[in-house]
């Protein structure tokens, strides 16, 4: 059985989450560390490596593009796939810390509300 693309079936893993809310505007790598660091105060810091393993993994999945290569600072930006995802990943991640609150507070009859 070949492994399954999560990036394909809309799964997105924390890291490449960030990196997409933080290709808002493009960038390139350093300024996609500094600006995930800066948006969760430093909770999370994602290393070179790490960054871009996930940036190849998206652009495979045509979420982000190369937008320029200059004096080797590749500049990346959101393609409109990429927007869609993380449109529905935004609305997914809401609803998951929904639960966590309503499980918070006893009341798990509301999970299964639309």
């Amino acid at each position: 059985m070949p492994k399954q693309d999560y990036y394909q079936a809309g799964q997105l893993t924390d890291v490449a989450y960030l990196v997409l809310v933080s290709l808002a505007t493009p960038k390139h790598g350093y300024l996609i560390m500094s600006a995930i660091e800066e948006m969760t105060h430093g909770e999370m810091k994602i290393g070179p490596a790490s960054l871009y393993t996930t940036l190849k993994k998206l652009t495979d999945a045509g979420f982000i593009c190369l937008l320029s290569d200059v004096h080797k600072k590749k500049t990346y930006k959101l393609t409109t796939k990429g927007y869609e995802a993380l449109k529905v990943e935004i609305r997914k991640r809401e609803r998951y810390a929904n639960f966590g609150k309503m499980s918070l507070e006893g009341s798990p009859k509301s999970f299964y509300k639309k």
